[in-house]
């Protein structure tokens, strides 16, 4: 092999071994077999059990599950695009077929190191900065909790920028290239979200470029360039093209896409969700600073007892009355922010990348930190959420999607991408500087802004209040009790303040102490005293200390679990086991941690065992939502169940046939509901109504076996015999998801309700292979009016989405293999010309 190549691909392969060897070393009981313990991924394997036993059955997944919420398209939670030969399938090349989450950590700091490349960058400072945006500690509290679609996301994004700079940097095959295979994979990934925050960091860049070139008079590059660009994302678009359109179909009818019902105390309006929803989960205005101070606002909603080994609070706890302190040690949690009261860790960059970022801003020529600065700025603002409400309504309403999405807080990915990007170039411009002069007298104007950032986190140590509302809710809650509970309550509440402010004091010391050991060596470097590659190490090792020393609170050892351990969490109850033993088509209605639990957050994995009339969903059907608010989750609901299980018609008429509830002593009660009304059914009339509101309200007191309630404007195509003949029957005769079949007779014309979910995105409908049209019954429910005899009906579901997704799919992956091989060839052309001798 040629020495120059292999000088050249040395650093490179230093990098990969590096980032191999610290993420395994960091997750290293992963490769003793041990896996996460991750509530959300536990979450989705309930979600996704039902469409990955029929593709056991079957061979492929369905498009319909039948899993959750009486069923519900499958699209968001387990599909197959089924596009052949696919580019998308390089993320296993790029990952190494490395383990999660190693995979995780090494995929960020693989596409952080390449845009470092992109950017000219030495490749040792490439490595650290690489560290430090891969161990941000945003990320591993994400990987604990389970986001990891959303984690994918974030690994991905440097790639995509770095693809668009090349193209910006008349690198066309190859920018067009990478951009339009790591945006493909971005997208892939399915986290909207982080999506829409990378095209935010892309059109801010592309400003700046085009300003640039226009000042420049580069008008043909601008073009040429914006054409590739826009290729290169279409094709991202196009190979994604079955998840793109299958999502934003499901959306129009999803509680992203607004609400038939909205009213103020909806959580989302007629077109999407609500101002109060979308703004929440925000940051105070003094949290973002939590990236550089990390337990500047308590780190996380964990308990205090935790953060410290000293802890006035949990001396005030054990001084109390037991009873007292059992009461009211929930209260004792570290996280005093704007965020809520389950926050799992802060969006932590690092002391000494916050610096290095902060010194580029007087360091760096404007090429690219203007655009970086404002992108900052406006993020940071757009962080703050509802308590910058004026400013973040106006965005809501302006930006487009942008009020699909919630937890402002999460926009904070956006700068410390943007800071670690300024503090490998802040590091690079340094080393690579040769007026030291010029370069000393900004470096002292970085080292006044850096003071000037410690004098207004004094300034909030000294006017903060270091409470939260479960505080202000407790003091408020004992101003009628006796005088002494009261006192052990406000001694505990001052030992609280006292230990938050603790914690704030000791991550500011902790904060100075190294941002004072990276500006010492980057001083040792100004003025030349010792070589700039022993202070690279210093200051890598250090920012990397830095940030690892936080993560290893939020992931380490003790978040790993055995395979075994994993799998019992997902082992039946009796009470589970009881209803397993039935193998006819049903769903079930999980109480055992109240209904809002069951209905809205799917506490407990019921829909790993059963097809339940609940689940957890970010995006369920919005009908569905609906009837959950207003008919499934009323304030009695489990209390009339328990004395009268089949009192509420809308449980009887979406097939509930067993209810589980909790009984004294923990254990579990299975009750079988006397007027499930099954599968299938024939009423004896139809109700219309004119309106929505009307529909929902007549649920409130009808009897479904008996009548049907329907909208006015559907009477037409739901026409029947009234008759009560008792011979008439319809029954079910298999439920394959994406395919139910009935058969019925019926001595004259009859309408028929069935306890499937109304979604007229893709489901047809068949009498004896005739389309025949689904009338939405009941709200949610769909209805067929069936004509006299003995017929089978027969429910189709083949979304149209779906089927011309895959074609357009085909299409973007031959685009991207067409730039691969055309940026090979070009490429080899290159190396050949500059191999060449001279004339």
């Amino acid at each position: 092999m040629n020495k120059g190549l292999v000088q050249k691909l040395l650093p490179h392969l230093i990098a990969v071994v590096v980032f191999v060897v610290v993420a395994a070393l960091y997750c290293k009981p992963t490769l003793q077999g041990m896996v996460l313990h991750q509530e959300d991924i536990v979450q989705w394997e309930a979600m996704a059990k039902n469409s990955f036993d029929f593709k056991a059955a079957h061979g492929h997944f369905p498009l319909w599950t039948n899993g959750m919420f009486s069923g519900m398209p499958a699209y968001q939670i387990a599909m197959e695009p089924n596009v052949p030969a696919s580019p998308l399938l390089f993320i296993k090349l790029f990952t190494l077929g490395l383990p999660k989450p190693i995979a995780f950590f090494f995929l960020a700091c693989i596409c952080f190191y390449f845009l470092t490349q992109v950017l000219r960058v030495n490749p040792f400072v490439g490595i650290f900065g690489a560290l430090a945006y891969a161990y941000a500690t945003y990320n591993p509290v994400i990987i604990v909790v389970g986001h990891e679609t959303k984690m994918w996301s974030i690994a991905l994004m440097p790639s995509v920028i770095a693809g668009v700079i090349l193209i910006y940097e008349r690198k066309y095959w190859l920018g067009g290239a990478l951009t339009a295979l790591m945006m493909g994979l971005l997208i892939n990934m399915n986290h909207m979200q982080v999506v829409y925050y990378t095209l935010m960091i892309l059109f801010a860049m592309t400003i700046s470029y085009i300003i640039t070139w226009i000042k420049r008079g580069e008008t043909r590059h601008l073009i040429l360039a914006g054409s590739v660009a826009v290729v290169a994302g279409l094709s991202a678009v196009c190979v994604n093209a079955v998840q793109l359109l299958t999502t934003l179909d499901v959306a129009k009818a999803s509680i992203r896409g607004g609400t038939e019902l909205a009213d103020k105390n909806s959580a989302t309006t007629k077109t999407g969700l609500s101002q109060d929803y979308a703004l929440s989960y925000s940051m105070y205005k003094t949290e973002p600073f939590v990236m550089m101070v990390p337990n500047m606002y308590g780190g996380s909603s964990s308990s205090i007892s935790e953060k410290m080994t000293e802890s006035k609070t949990v001396e005030a706890l054990q001084s109390m009355p037991p009873q007292l302190a059992n009461q009211i040690s929930g209260a004792a949690i570290s996280y005093w922010g704007g965020i809520g009261n389950i926050t799992a860790g802060p969006p932590y960059i690092g002391a000494i990348v916050c610096f290095l970022a902060l010194l580029g801003f007087f360091i760096l020529d404007s090429k690219q930190k203007w655009w970086i600065l404002a992108l900052t700025a406006l993020t940071i603002l757009m962080s703050w959420g509802e308590y910058f409400k004026d400013f973040n309504t106006f965005l809501l309403n302006v930006l487009p999607g942008y009020n699909k999405f919630r937890a402002p807080s999460m926009i904070i990915i956006i700068p410390t991408f943007l800071l670690g990007m300024m503090a490998v170039m802040t590091v690079q411009k340094i080393i690579s500087t040769q007026n030291r002069v010029e370069l000393w007298d900004r470096y002292k104007k970085g080292l006044i802004a850096t003071g000037v950032v410690f004098v207004l986190l004094l300034l909030i140590y000294f006017n903060s209040d270091f409470t939260n509302a479960i505080d202000k809710n407790l003091s408020q809650n004992v101003n009628e009790a006796s005088p002494e509970i009261k006192n052990y309550v406000q001694q505990f509440l001052s030992a609280l303040k006292d230990d938050r402010k603790s914690l704030f004091m000791s991550s500011l010391g902790r904060t100075l102490l190294f941002i004072l050991i990276a500006a010492a060596a980057l001083w040792l470097i100004i003025k030349k005293a010792v070589q700039p590659k022993w202070v690279l190490v210093v200051v890598g090792i250090f920012s990397f200390i830095d940030i690892i020393s936080v993560d290893n609170k939020y992931l380490n050892d003790e978040h790993f679990q055995d395979k075994e351990t994993k799998e019992n969490s997902l082992q039946p109850t009796a009470a589970d086991n009881k209803i397993l033993e039935d193998k006819s088509f049903y769903r079930v209605f999980d109480l055992r941690q109240g209904a809002a639990s069951t209905l809205t957050y799917g506490a407990r994995p019921t829909a790993y065992f059963h097809k339940t009339i609940g689940g957890y969903h970010p995006a369920k059907l919005s009908i569905y939502q609906d009837l959950i608010e207003k008919q499934l989750n009323k304030n009695n609901i489990e209390q009339q169940l328990f004395i009268s299980p089949g009192s509420v018609p809308t449980v009887n008429m979406l097939n509930t046939k067993y209810i589980i509830q909790s009984m004294q002593g923990g254990a579990d009660s299975v009750v079988v509901n006397p007027s499930n009304l099954g599968p299938a059914w024939f009423v004896n009339a139809v109700k219309y109504e004119s309106s929505p509101f009307a529909v929902m309200n007549a649920l409130a007191n009808f009897n479904p076996k008996d009548t049907a309630v329907v909208f006015a404007k559907d009477q037409n195509i739901s026409s029947h015999a009234p008759t009560t003949n008792p011979s008439d029957s319809i029954y079910l005769v298999s439920n394959e998801n994406d395919e139910v079949s009935y058969k019925y007779n019926a001595a004259s014309n009859r309408f028929a309700v069935f306890s499937e979910v109304f979604y007229d995105r893709g489901w047809k409908a068949y009498i004896d292979g005739k389309e025949t049209p689904i009338v939405r019954t009941n709200y949610v429910l769909r209805g067929l009016s069936v004509p006299a005899g003995q017929h089978d009906v027969r429910f189709v579901f083949h979304p149209s989405s779906y089927y011309n997704g895959q074609k357009i799919a085909l299409f973007g992956g031959i685009l991207i293999w067409l730039m691969i091989i055309g940026t090979i060839i070009q490429t080899y052309r290159e190396s050949k010309a500059d191999k060449a001798p001279y004339a």
